[in-house]
């Protein structure tokens, strides 16, 4: 190591070539890394879906979701099995263990699925698919006064215009039902021509079939041959024959049946400030990037044609939050350079600050172009993590500036101060920077998306890191060892530098070398200070007065609010909702402009779009949404200054004007840019349906009682009307069977499919079924027309008794036992999840499940995650520590350092967690990051004092001496260190944007741990230190005490003078009559006793 620094010191013109490469790398792999708003994340998640149309949740668990859970629930690399009965579907989630491909395990259950021949008959084929995040860049909204028809038909032309664009490869239409060509035969109809709907279907379907006829070869060239009709054509299906008499009449399918060509039965909608719209959403695909996507989409809006009346606008556009983000972060790093320049400046030379900050871009520069290289991207996350080693990754190279500095100010030249500067500190910085690589280590190997989410985290800072060791002993030396004499500017900052530094250590003189030695002097008492603040904050986290947020909400400019409704639910209550959201929605609206508070009244808040969707699906996945059908959503988009009342508040009080919902399944108020997660989420278990139908709404019961915690679902708290139809004595006498009659029924009610053709990359079915009027009342279902088995007509209530009941309209597994699930949110400002969960524990949980000994419970979703993640963070956490401390023994040589280094590292909390309660931010998942950054800095702070110490001990320095003489030399450095790295984040810190909110609470972890790190570096283990030697010296005298041999008058003077140096602090008198062992007894105590003196 000293042989490569001396090397690059001597030949600038090798480091100045190295600097320049790093340079422009970076700038040369900025234009071509991937750019987007969040990394791309595995799931690590398989989907299983499995269609038995018109079942009900009952006969899809038994018949379906049993089997399939059966098949792949020891299948290898599989974790937790979810699945979901509702009606007409079975869907099944297989997580995959970490370590597993999730390709071979999808390939496993494929195999296992094909062979299962147990299904029912009418049950479709299981699609099995790896569940994969789906990257949004933007959201268009066509709106306008048109039919649900035209809408569809532009909707579809700006999709294949926006497909046309060379950056745009995905876009899906969303808000309008699946296209649809339904055959509607009238109940009158099949009376009075004695028809079935599967005679009808059988007689059609051989009509509807197209038969390629080969090639007729001609002298104008070759043409095609086919029999049947064209797809699609509604007239050609009305022509269809489906009856011949023995005159030679013809029954066509137009005849019985009324050809409607629209869309299914889904009734999904969107308005946009009243007027009928559909949203267009454009995703990125692949390596494409964000910035050229939306490019794309507002060239295409600044070309688009569209009719008179009809607007196409921009609803969401997660490019502008990736160039506000980039913006922010980019802003705040120029800020937080700035102001470390000018720190640095002060307590530096400027030339000196100057070599020492360009050592930041340099190794930023160079960790850019290693991000293509490590497979990442330039995301929010990324960025981040260049803020985060802003100010930490200065600290190498002002260690090392300070020394070389010291050198010169020793009257040694130029060179030689540089190598003998960066030779001196070498070694220190090599272990600081490798400990601060095993602090960030643990990130690397978190669990779960939000563990693959920061996961470049670490990578970004481990890898500037290391490039900050090569740039302070390569690069840095080399620079600093020209002897130019300073003029002008350059001889002003180091007169004024001069200047600091004698008033520096005036300072230190006068007073930080009196206070360092009151404090150790009264060290124990400072420990006991040490230690009382450390409980302070745990008592601030367990009282409740500093929450635990782990995953914090980010907000945006919109509010939304999403009601999921039961399946059932009827699409007049559906409508009916969606209208008194937009009503409770423009009644806010009315109070937000004209100022509801008084400090409110110079800048109201405008509410200037309402979006109103009904049948919405989920789209952050390409996993199927069986709910989407019953869930409504109305979302505001505000403007204005909410700085006095944040969106959070304006979901608050819209909640509270809307009013509750009690028929609805889930409700959720929130404006929250990230898809939103109850804060309890708890999994009851219970063989029996009804008992565990009980237990759940015991539960949501008692949360709701609860203060601070609202929007409480239960999903087993939707009920569904089913009508059981059970074959009669009767009927059996007519040849009849259960499953011919229930066969009868489905063709009647969900329709028979004839055809299935494409319309403009959709499938288009063509279904057979009953005229909606005759198939909406029970009695619709009583005077269904039923064929018996001599071929005679008759009704079904004469055949078959039908009885009503209510079941629920999902049942859930987890991991193969019956579940219920209720959730809930909570309001961080009046309680915690932790406090909700211990308080519904201790009242209502325990005494239920020692009650019924086959009851269980756990905790699941995002409660489940935080505890995992806590689980593998303080794991990974407890090994980065122990290799931290076996560098340590391998630096120091020795265990009782490094155990003080160690010991110093949970005191960063107190730092991080007091800044958090003065500024009232509750402690997130950003949080602990800055923790683990705070780790590397006292760590390093440490290391370097410790070994500035032993330095000094080294050459003779008592001990007192010594650790005075250390913490005063190594001051300057220590407080250059943190202060940098403050300065480094502050600008963050102070931001108000709300791209900046979620980044704040690692900025304050930082800012406030450092600098009571350097407190913990400056006086916590100096007194340490001391105290260890009181603790040795202790211990060494009470053994010798036991071990020390008789004193004897033939004793040598050497033996004589180490027992009174050994001994004399438990020996009374001089235990010898010779004057000769006597005096040198008494000249071993008197070393003794000098030895204490300077100790203390």
């Amino acid at each position: 190591m000293n042989r490569s620094i001396a090397w690059f010191a001597r030949n600038g013109a090798v480091a100045n070539l190295l600097m320049m490469t790093l340079l422009l790398a970076g700038l040369l792999a900025i234009p071509h890394t991937r750019q987007e708003t969040l990394p791309n994340v595995p799931l690590d998640r398989i989907g299983i879906y499995v269609a038995y149309p018109q079942a009900t949740p009952e006969t899809v668990e038994s018949l379906v979701c049993t089997p399939v859970e059966t098949a792949v629930d020891d299948v290898e690399g599989g974790t937790e099995l979810i699945s979901e009965s509702r009606e007409g579907l079975c869907s099944v989630q297989l997580d995959v263990l970490e370590g597993h491909d999730t390709g071979d395990v999808l390939e496993q259950i494929r195999t296992r699925l094909d062979a299962l021949d147990n299904l029912p008959k009418g049950a479709a084929r299981p699609r099995v698919q790896e569940l994969i995040v789906r990257n949004r860049v933007v959201r268009l909204l066509l709106s306008g006064s048109l039919s649900r028809t035209d809408l569809y038909q532009l909707g579809n032309r700006v999709r294949r215009q926006l497909l046309n664009r060379d950056a745009i490869s995905s876009v899906d239409i969303e808000n309008l039902p699946e296209r649809e060509m339904a055959l509607l035969v009238s109940r009158d109809d099949l009376y009075r021509y004695e028809l079935t709907l599967d005679g009808i279907a059988a007689a059609a379907s051989q009509s509807v079939q197209r038969i390629a006829g080969g090639v007729l070869r001609s002298d104008k060239g070759d043409w095609l041959l086919q029999t049947g009709e064209q797809p699609g054509d509604a007239r050609a299906y009305e022509q269809l024959v489906i009856r011949q008499s023995d005159q030679g009449d013809l029954l066509k399918l137009g005849d019985v049946a009324q050809v409607q060509d629209g869309f299914s039965r889904d009734t999904q909608a969107a308005w946009l400030d009243g007027k009928p719209a559909v949203a267009l959403d454009v995703y990125r695909v692949g390596d494409q990037n964000v910035l050229d996507v939306a490019g794309a989409v507002r060239n295409y809006l600044a070309e688009a044609d569209l009719p008179p009346g009809v607007g196409l606008q921009v609803w969401s556009d997660d490019a502008r939050q990736f160039s506000e983000r980039s913006n922010l972060l980019w802003r705040n790093a120029l800020q937080g350079l700035v102001l470390l320049t000018l720190m640095l400046a002060i307590f530096l030379t400027l030339r000196l600050a100057g070599w020492v900050a360009l050592g930041i871009p340099v190794c930023m520069l160079g960790a850019c172009a290693m991000l293509p290289l490590l497979g990442e991207s330039f995301n929010t996350i990324s960025l981040f993590a260049f803020i985060l080693v802003l100010g930490i990754v200065v600290d190498d190279a002002v260690i090392v500036g300070e020394s070389i500095d010291h050198q010169r100010r020793q009257g040694l030249t130029g060179g030689q101060a540089a190598i003998s500067g960066a030779q001196r500190v070498a070694k220190p910085i090599l272990f600081a920077v490798m400990t601060t690589l095993f602090a960030f280590a643990p990130l690397l190997f978190l669990p779960g998306p939000e563990g693959a989410l920061m996961r470049v985290i670490p990578i970004v800072s481990i890898t500037i890191l290391l490039l900050s060791l090569v740039e302070s002993l390569w690069i840095l030396p080399a620079h600093l060892s020209h002897d130019r004499p300073a003029r002008g500017l350059w001889l002003k900052s180091e007169q004024l530098a001069t200047r600091l530094n004698d008033g520096l250590e005036h300072w230190l003189d006068r007073r930080a070398r009196p206070i360092l030695r009151r404090c150790l002097h009264w060290r124990y008492v400072l420990v006991v200070v040490f230690v009382g603040l450390f409980i302070f904050c745990c008592a601030l986290v367990n009282s409740g007065w500093l929450t635990m947020v782990l995953f914090s909400r980010v907000e945006g400019d919109r509010v939304m609010a999403e009601v999921v409704f039961p399946q059932g639910t009827g699409d007049l209550r559906l409508a009916r909702e969606v209208r008194e959201l937009e009503d409770s929605a423009h009644t806010l609206a009315r109070q937000l402009a004209e100022g509801v508070d008084d400090d409110q009244a110079e800048a109201p808040i405008h509410i200037d779009a309402v979006f109103a969707e009904q049948g919405v699906r989920q789209k952050t996945s390409n996993a199927r949404d069986p709910g989407a059908r019953y869930r409504v959503r109305v979302t505001l988009a505000i403007s204005g200054d909410t700085s006095a009342m944040p969106p959070r508040e304006i979901a608050r009080r819209w909640r509270d004007q809307h009013g509750v919902i009690a028929d609805a399944l889930s409700v959720k108020f929130h404006a929250s840019l990230m898809q939103v997660k109850p804060d309890i989420h708890i999994n009851l278990f219970h063989p029996d349906l009804a008992t565990l139908q009980r237990m759940s709404e015991q539960v949501a019961l008692a949360l709701t009682r609860m203060e601070g915690v609202h929007e409480v679902a239960n999903n087993l708290h939707a009920q569904r009307t089913i009508v059981d139809i059970n074959l009669r004595e009767e009927g059996e006498r007519a040849g009849l069977r259960a499953e011919q009659v229930g066969a009868q029924v489905r063709n009647a009610f969900h329709g028979i499919e004839l055809d299935r053709w494409f319309e403009q990359d959709q499938e288009v079915p063509v279904m057979l079924r009953l005229a909606q009027a005759d198939s909406r009342q029970i009695t619709d279902l009583e005077r269904m027309p039923v064929q018996l088995a001599d071929g005679e007509m008759t009704v079904l209530a004469a055949v078959a008794s039908l009885s009503r009941r209510q079941a629920p309209a999902m049942i859930s597994h987890y991991d193969g036992r019956r579940s219920a699930t209720v959730s809930a949110f909570v309001d961080e400002h009046a309680t915690s999840p932790a406090l909700a969960m211990a308080e519904l524990r201790k009242a209502l949980l325990d005494p239920m499940m020692a009650a019924d000994d086959k009851a269980g419970w756990t905790v699941a979703g995002k409660q489940a995650a935080i505890k995992d993640f806590l689980s593998h963070l303080s794991i990974s956490y407890l090994i980065a520590l122990a290799a931290i401390f076996f560098l340590l023994t391998i630096l120091f040589g020795g265990y009782g350092q490094p155990l003080l280094v160690m010991a110093a590292i949970p005191f960063g909390l107190v730092g991080a967690f007091m800044g958090h309660f003065l500024l009232g931010y509750s402690v997130t998942l950003w949080s602990l990051v800055g923790i683990i950054a705070v780790s590397g800095v006292v760590v390093n702070d440490n290391l370097v004092l410790l070994d500035a110490i032993n330095d000094l001990r080294e050459k003779g320095a008592s001990l007192r001496d010594a650790v005075i003489r250390g913490v005063s030399g190594r001051l300057r450095p220590v407080m250059l260190t943190s202060i940098t790295t403050f300065a480094g984040v502050a600008p963050l810190m102070l931001e108000t944007s709300v791209q900046a909110r979620f980044l704040i609470p690692m900025a304050v972890s930082l800012a406030f741990g450092v600098l009571f790190a350097t407190l913990v570096s400056l006086l916590l283990v100096p007194s340490l230190l001391v105290i260890s030697n009181d603790v040795k010296g202790l211990v060494t005298r009470w053994l010798a005490r036991w071990r020390a041999p008789e004193a004897s008058e033939q004793d040598t003077v050497e033996m004589a003078y180490e027992r009174g140096r050994l001994y004399a602090g438990w020996a009374g008198d001089n235990p010898y009559h010779d004057a000769v062992l006597g005096s040198a007894w008494e000249a071993g105590r008197q070393d003794y006793l000098q030895g204490q003196a300077g100790a203390q």
